[in-house]
């Protein structure tokens, strides 16, 4: 069992590199281990900072939040993951995206609602399941057929339990990079919305694999000798305290404070930020008014003083990892100096970790 995203995504990388077989694909050379579960102890622990990874953590953030809204548009999410668009068929949207399959499948169904419905009726039922695979349109030539195909959520002893079955992964720009954080954050939403703990996570793959592109990132993240994760010195995850009733208005806000970050009025943005009672939101509305800040070019001074709004909290660590790399400064590391003296204890526990991946 490993404990995070972070014990996973080092020992997914070790069976792939010690284990896998080296095939063809549809563009490059990819190493893959076939058939593979992993178990995740605490998946509420999602934020992911650890030398060479170089994550994106404010393309993470934007994506989920696109997810679970149900959109399917590149007009937003190009801004935070430029690279989509290679993905996409029709330059405009990606055909088989999750969030609209998710939220109002077939333009019927918003799966939430009904998995939430098939807990109140029975909370032991096995049949609690999100569906994202569609036969009658993926088998079709495209660049853009989903990769995670099913979610079962399962109740036992006050926990509840999320399984995703996955036909292909790519392990860094896949697995570590996004699907794990989206369904993480789902499957803390449902948790809450049925008031049971959020249980384990199990991650069920056909094909794992590494692309050629990422096999020196993956051999130098594998060496990490006793990796820990910023969790492991008493950072806390940040929760998530809505339900599925509150999703939509919630997340309404989060991309209307967006809107005006994006053309740069800042002030409207926070002045909509301040009203999201939900940290884990909050904090993502937030976040992306920083990157959109760093698009705009605005002074550095005024991003910092945004940093300090993220508070003593696993985004902040994640966002001035970021800007330490972006930044080329090891001096970007001191921004977290004002924090409390507890979180900077623990910030200062793991700097060497996170000054090691400037090197990269």
């Amino acid at each position: 069992m490993n404990r995070n995203i972070t014990n996973a995504l080092i020992n997914t990388l070790d069976t792939i590199l010690n284990k896998g077989k080296k095939i063809g694909s549809r563009d490059q050379e990819q190493m893959e281990v076939l058939s593979t579960l992993t178990k995740i102890h605490l998946p509420t622990e999602r934020f992911l900072v650890i030398p060479y990874r170089n994550n994106n953590v404010f393309a993470q953030v934007a994506e989920t939040l696109w997810v679970l809204a149900g959109r399917n548009d590149l007009a937003f999410l190009n801004n935070y993951l430029p690279r989509a668009i290679e993905f996409s068929d029709d330059k405009l949207t990606w055909r088989a995206a999750y969030g609209p399959r998710l939220r109002n499948w077939k333009g019927k169904i918003d799966q939430l609602e009904g998995v939430i419905k098939r807990l109140k009726e029975d909370p032991l039922t096995k049949r609690a399941v999100m569906t994202i695979f569609d036969p009658e349109s993926d088998y079709q030539d495209t660049k853009d057929v989903p990769c995670n195909n099913w979610l079962h959520f399962i109740q036992r002893n006050g926990y509840l339990d999320l399984h995703v079955t996955v036909r292909a992964n790519d392990a860094i720009w896949g697995f570590s990079g996004i699907n794990f954080f989206e369904w993480s954050v789902l499957h803390e939403i449902i948790a809450n919305t049925m008031a049971w703990k959020v249980g384990h996570l199990s991650w069920y793959v056909g094909t794992f694999h590494i692309y050629n592109r990422h096999y020196s990132t993956a051999k130098k993240i594998s060496k990490i000798s006793q990796p820990k994760s910023m969790y492991e010195f008493n950072i806390k995850p940040t929760p998530i305290n809505i339900c599925i009733a509150e999703l939509d208005d919630t997340l309404a806000m989060v991309f209307n404070a967006e809107e005006y970050s994006r053309i740069g009025d800042f002030n409207k943005s926070s002045e909509i930020e301040h009203k999201i009672n939900d940290p884990f939101f909050r904090n993502s509305a937030i976040l992306l008014k920083i990157h959109n800040a760093l698009q705009l070019n605005v002074d550095r001074d005024i991003i910092i003083n945004y940093l300090r709004d993220l508070g003593d909290t696993d985004f902040h660590i994640a966002a001035i990892e970021y800007l330490s790399r972006k930044w080329k400064s090891q001096e970007t590391l001191n921004l977290i100096n004002e924090i409390s003296p507890d979180f900077l204890t623990a910030f200062n526990l793991m700097r060497d970790s996170i000054t090691d991946s400037l090197t990269v």
